[in-house]
Parts: structure tokens; sequence; C-alpha cells
């Protein structure tokens, strides 16, 4: 069993359901998929659970055929599942939070972002054909490119962060953890 795939698919039923269970106003276009996740926000421990479940598929496959091609894969998905654990601001200003479990948040958000860049950059070089090792540089520099894309167009970074995420999740569900290179 890939675990990873079992992660994949909860994760995105939280989100693609998320906008039936959380805050009304949310949107899939502005809102950022860890906004479902808020605190004090209704439901919120649906897409908190999902963060984890994914973290700890991603986990649990690279122990399982541990070698250090995995790591910074494995190191994603603990920061992914770290993510789960402290919740985004709330999309309404006025609804009280805590700002520590926010900048919590935050930094093992971009810890994830940076572990899953380096990851891919390292199937960049390390991938036997051709085509397998440029899909994975590419897969680095957008992972770079679109959290920039997301800061510089806040209207659109819902939508920007779920094209960022089915890419990254396309790779994982065909080549992860097998078809990594050391």
């Amino acid at each position: 069993m890939h675990f990873t795939r079992l992660g994949i698919a909860i994760f995105a039923v939280a989100v693609i359901t998320g906008p039936l269970y959380t805050v009304a106003g949310y949107s899939a276009t502005a809102n950022l998929i860890s906004e479902l996740g808020a605190q004090n926000t209704p439901c919120n421990y649906l897409m908190s659970l999902a963060f984890i479940a994914l973290g700890a598929g991603i986990v649990a496959d690279a122990v399982r055929s541990f070698h250090r091609a995995l790591v910074p894969f494995a190191a994603f998905g603990l920061f992914m599942a770290l993510v789960g654990l402290f919740g985004h601001k709330p999309i309404d200003p006025a609804v009280p939070y805590v700002a520590w479990a926010h900048a919590a948040h935050g930094a093992l958000a971009t810890a994830a972002g940076i572990s899953i860049t380096v990851a891919f950059a390292w199937q960049g070089f390390r991938q036997p054909g051709a085509g397998k090792r440029i899909v994975a540089a590419a897969l680095a520099a957008l992972c770079l490119a679109l959290p920039l894309a997301m800061l510089a167009l806040p209207e659109y970074q819902g939508a920007i962060q779920r094209v960022m995420y089915l890419l990254v999740f396309q790779w994982l569900w065909l080549y992860y953890p097998s078809g990594t290179r050391a």
C-alpha cells in the first residue's frame, strides 16, 4: 500500500469539500488551503487532520523504503504533518487567534516548501532519463516561482497554491517513493 497516495486522497477530499464546511466567504481562488484549518474556524479539524494524514503518509513511505534521496521528501512530510498541528489565522480579522501558533504554521509551511524544492532539485540531477530530470527540475523551479506569484497576486493565491499542490501531488502519486534516485 502506498501511504502517500492515501494521504493525498484524504488531503484532496478535505480541500475539495472545504468550501462546504468552512466559513462563509471562503474563496478557493483567493484563500489559502491552510485557511480551511484556521484557528476558531468551523470544522477546521478536518483540514488539520488532512495535513497530518498527508505528512504521515509521506513519512511512512520514506521509512519503509529508506534511502538518502528520500530524506528531503520525508522532511516535507514531517513539516506538512506539523503544519496540521498549528492553525493559520482566520480569514475574518475580527476572530481571535493565537499569534504564535499562526507564526509556527507559517514557519513550518515554509520549511515544507524548502524541503520539497530541495527534493525535486536533487531528483533533477539524479533521475536516469532526461525527461524525468527536466520534469523534476521544472517542479523545483515551480516550487520557487509559484509562492512568489502568490505573494504578487494575493487575489489569486488560493488558485495558484492549488495548481502547485496538484503538480507536486501528481509527481508524488506517480513516482514516490520507488521512482526517486539517490
